[in-house]
């Protein structure tokens, strides 16, 4: 019930926003941006409207939100049922965000930049747990050209598709090894900046969320990420060549590491379960690569992850991705130069209901990714998706796509194969 009434709120505010464009060109269809100097430089690019920022003597205040409704549904052989068990078809809302971020000390030579968001967990979710805070930190400059420190909870600044913020990644979910070796976010302290005339950027930081735990700082187990990236050749954000590397440190908590990923779909169950193991640490690589044409934009990036476990004899776990997007209207993603990832898609001719109307955006995207936990002594399991994606971009705040994706894991000495049929609706300021 509480599903249904927030799918008629979102079509309803859809319904109501797109007939007001008509009346108000700016409502909703504008490009009109949050400058970067008010934004901090980890949060999502926000669209400017008449109500949503304030700027005041001392400080301003921007209202930034998501909200995205997914439904799921798979097709399961025997095998993959025998290995993770049958599942039912999903619906969900994937995001109920909200973010509050801003400058501090206005009109002084350097003023810091805070941001906080908050995910709404739901009427049905106990009282203690209505609301997550997903971030809640102080972006505070060094100087003016020698970077910025970032101090709280926040993104740890590696894994390609987990600096892009996710409602504008080419595909509904991200890459499956993603998440399985990259923590989403992260408390402790980031050294961030760019140089060479903002074609290449470096951050570096150590974190540990004892604070969220409940554990000692120690048994906790501290992160350490760097990474460093380029534009070789940048001729505009439509005409660009990006390279990156990066390396993740992680120390295992009470002793032990786990590493564990869905099939792309969060509806899902695990895929990939190593289950807690005794470790002593494990050493990430990241390589990536982003080649812009026009419209056509092509991504790879790979991840190498070594375990130190005499339990599991040292194993090593991968995971890769190709695939790339064509924007069949002519659009490209931004490119944002402070964090050195693709951004925000504005559609050149928005649709609206009037005679002027656009076509809003179209793309189209294809990705092939491969998850692999089996090695030594771990039997996590090995994933492998093919995902095809169409999405419609109305206009800059909303989204409709339609993801459909084969994959086939072996685990368990047998292989089996899912189809994912994957369908979403998403709204953000």
């Amino acid at each position: 019930m509480h599903t249904a009434f927030k799918f008629l709120l979102i079509g309803t505010v859809l319904v109501t926003s797109q007939v007001k464009a008509q009346e108000d060109p700016l409502q909703l269809n504008d490009t009109a941006i949050i400058s970067e100097a008010a934004t901090p430089v980890t949060a999502p690019a926000t669209m400017k409207k008449k109500w949503n920022h304030y700027t005041g003597k001392f400080m301003t205040v921007n209202l930034g939100m998501a909200v995205i409704l997914d439904f799921n549904t798979q097709n399961q052989d025997n095998n993959s049922i025998q290995q993770v068990g049958s599942y039912a078809s999903g619906t969900e809302f994937r995001a109920d965000r909200f973010m509050l971020y801003g400058m501090l000390g206005v009109g002084s030579k350097h003023p810091w930049r805070y941001m906080f968001s908050a995910n709404y967990n739901g009427l049905d979710a106990p009282p203690d747990k209505k609301f997550d805070f997903i971030d809640w930190n102080l972006e505070i400059p060094v100087g003016a050209k020698g970077g910025w420190i970032t101090v709280g909870k926040q993104k740890e600044g590696v894994g390609l598709e987990y600096i892009m913020p996710g409602t504008q990644g080419m595909f509904t979910e991200r890459g499956s090894g993603s998440p399985m070796l990259v923590r989403q976010r992260n408390v402790g302290i980031r050294y961030s900046r760019n140089f060479f005339n903002q074609l290449a950027t470096f951050t570096a930081g150590v974190f540990n969320n004892y604070w969220e735990t409940g554990k000692s700082f120690r048994d906790n187990g501290t992160q350490a990420v760097f990474r460093f990236s380029g534009l070789p050749h940048y001729k505009s954000d439509r005409d660009l060549l990006h390279l990156g590397i990066a390396y993740r440190y992680s120390d295992p908590t009470d002793g032990k590491l786990t590493y564990k990923a869905k099939p792309e779909m969060n509806t899902a169950p695990l895929y990939i379960n190593s289950g807690a193991f005794a470790a002593s640490g494990a050493n990430t690589l990241f390589l990536e690569a982003v080649h812009v044409s026009g419209p056509v934009a092509l991504v790879g990036e790979y991840m190498n992850a070594k375990v130190r476990s005499t339990e599991k004899n040292n194993p090593t776990l991968t995971y890769f991705q190709l695939g790339g997007s064509w924007f069949i209207t002519g659009e490209n993603r931004k490119y944002n130069k402070m964090t050195g990832n693709l951004g925000k898609l504005i559609p050149k001719k928005p649709f609206k209901f009037a005679k002027n109307s656009g076509p809003g955006a179209w793309e189209l995207g294809a990705r092939f990714t491969q998850t692999n936990g089996n090695d030594a002594l771990l039997t996590a399991g090995k994933f492998n998706r093919f995902t095809t994606a169409l999405s419609w971009f109305p206009n800059p705040s909303f989204r409709f796509e339609i993801n459909y994706g084969a994959g086939k894991l072996w685990k368990s000495n047998v292989t089996g194969t899912t189809d994912f049929w994957q369908f979403r609706i998403q709204f953000e300021l």
